[in-house]
This record gives structure tokens, C-alpha cells and sequence, in this order.
């Protein structure tokens, strides 16, 4: 059985994305690029999903959730960061295997965060919207306003 969550710290991460993405729409490469379009997607140590889609495009916006939710039940599923897990993979580092996961299948793009509780307990964040560096930004410094959350494999 997974150990609960503090209340809302899934929640409040994502509250805490939507209060942060503003700001991130001002740099005109990713505004470009989303056309104010993105999504977020937590996943809880008891699996719980949580998530938002932003923007008004509903179409761009499913297409979003959909990279997003496989960010983030990647980062569930191994505990790596988006990125890392291939890196490690296809460097012999790592023996996908383990994880459940075929190689087809791996996202690879930068925005799944692995993170966790002072105590270790799991959680796997995402974003998909903006450029790479900047999808793994916005967790990050969504999860520090947040407090008692670690990026564990960024």
C-alpha cells in the first residue's frame, strides 16, 4: 500500500504550474510555440492522477495532455526524468526491461520530473508546451514554491 500524501501537494503543484505560466508565455519562443497551449500532469504515490489543460485551442490542447501523460507515467513508471531514462538506456547503463517500457515507447523529450516527499515517497510530474529545458522549469520551480518536494533525477 502507498503511503499518502500530504493533503493537496499534488494539487498545489499544479496550482502552482498555473500561477507560474504566465510568466513562462512571455518569452516569445514558447509563446510562439504553444500559442498558449500546454498541459500538466502529476501522478501521485497512490497513482492518483491530477492535471490541467491550458489554452483554448481544444484540439492542440488534447495533443499536449497526450505528450504530458506520457511524461509523467514514464517518469511513474521508472522513477528517471524524461531524457535521463533514454540517456541511460541507450548508453548500457540502464536495462529497460525492468521497467515495463519498450524502447518505441519511450517520450524522450525533456518535462517529466521525477520528484519526492521528505520521506522518499514518489511523485512523477510533467509539462508539455514549451521547449524541453523550459517544460522541466516549470515543475522545478513549481515544486520549490511548493515546498517539501526534491527533484530526485532531473
Amino acid at each position: 500500500m502507498s503511503t499518502p500524501l500530504p493533503p493537496r501537494i499534488a494539487e498545489r503543484l499544479v496550482e502552482e504550474v498555473a500561477r507560474l505560466f504566465p510568466e513562462f508565455l512571455r518569452d516569445p519562443v514558447d509563446h510562439e510555440m504553444s500559442k498558449g497551449n500546454a498541459a500538466v500532469c502529476v501522478i501521485d504515490a497512490t497513482g492518483q492522477f491530477h492535471g490541467r489543460i491550458f489554452g483554448d485551442d481544444r484540439g492542440r490542447g488534447r495533443w499536449c495532455f497526450g505528450i504530458v501523460n506520457r511524461k509523467a507515467l514514464q517518469v511513474w513508471s521508472t522513477g528517471y526524468a524524461t531524457g535521463r531514462f533514454e540517456e541511460l538506456v541507450y548508453s548500457g547503463k540502464l536495462d529497460e526491461s525492468r521497467f515495463g517500457i519498450n524502447r518505441p515507447d519511450f517520450i524522450g523529450w525533456q518535462g517529466g520530473v521525477a520528484l519526492e516527499l521528505e520521506d522518499g515517497t514518489p511523485l512523477a510530474a510533467a509539462f508539455s508546451g514549451f521547449r524541453g529545458e523550459k517544460d522541466v522549469e516549470i515543475v522545478v520551480r513549481a515544486a520549490q514554491a511548493v515546498g517539501g518536494l526534491r527533484v530526485t533525477d532531473a
